[in-house]
């Protein structure tokens, strides 16, 4: 099997299930759990439509184990099963189960926000339908329509504009307690700087002088301000802190709507 670049496709199925293929080795995941199959402990890989299945050797007269991933891509199956098939050894072990080893898979960044995001959706969801259906029976069915549609809206903006508000922290913080370099412009919008390492590294930052001052932390290379004077921080600062003020605003006004439905 080839390294990372290798041309087998990831195979991402339904319920979160995934497979793919790590040098000599299969990786199935779901649920934040994973098993990793040899390739030695493999006896057939096998695109059934837009599932694949993977039998793992057995000694003769037992059932072989098999793990599925259903609802993938049809041509990303029969891709992943050709060439899993093609890179298996031609001598395996009798019983592929010993071989299987289990655990729990590493959850990216990435991934840890999508599901927080999921799960605050759900929340809210659960929330808005839990107050606006008493609401519709004991009080104002239109205060409880408008409910229903405003909670999302002013819920959604009060989140962002808290969001927003780590953009003047970084623009305080940074010059201060972080590393001020020079940097250098590539593009529009885009600018270059040298870090203590002497890695090159981007930040997104506006401007269009051929030359800024940057500010990162060099524990957390994640967020890059420009450098702004302090009459440009405190603009910022007002800006981010009106829309913070904004999505409050309607929060209580989406909380005035709730306690007027409900005395209707």
């Amino acid at each position: 099997m080839s390294d990372t670049t290798s041309p087998i496709p990831v195979l991402r199925g339904s319920g979160g299930a995934t497979l793919q293929a790590e040098d000599d080795t299969l990786v199935w995941s779901r649920r934040r759990k994973e098993k990793r199959f040899p390739l030695r402990a493999v006896r057939e890989v096998r695109a059934e439509g837009r599932a694949l299945t993977v039998e793992l050797t057995a000694p003769p007269g037992t059932t072989p184990a098999v793990y599925r991933v259903r609802g993938v891509s049809a041509t990303a199956a029969t891709v992943f099963a050709d060439a899993v098939t093609a890179s298996l050894p031609e001598e395996r072990e009798l019983d592929g189960t010993s071989l299987v080893t289990e655990g729990a898979t590493v959850e990216s960044e990435d991934d840890a926000y999508r599901r927080k995001v999921k799960l605050g959706a759900w929340a809210l969801g659960l929330v808005t339908v839990g107050v606006a259906a008493p609401m519709a029976i004991v009080g104002s069915t239109l205060a409880a329509m408008a409910f229903l549609l405003w909670t999302p809206l002013s819920v959604g903006a009060a989140v962002f504009g808290v969001w927003v508000m780590r953009v003047p922290y970084d623009e305080w913080r940074l010059p201060r307690y972080g590393i001020t370099v020079e940097a250098r412009r590539e593009s529009r919008g885009s600018y270059a700087y040298t870090d203590l390492h002497g890695v090159v590294r981007g930040a997104a930052v506006s401007g269009s002088a051929p030359t800024i001052m940057v500010a990162y932390d060099p524990e957390d290379l994640g967020p890059v301000v420009r450098a702004k004077s302090w009459i440009g921080k405190v603009g910022t600062t007002l800006f981010c802190l009106a829309i913070l003020l904004v999505g409050l605003a309607l929060v209580l006004l989406d909380v005035y709507i709730a306690v007027f439905g409900f005395q209707d």
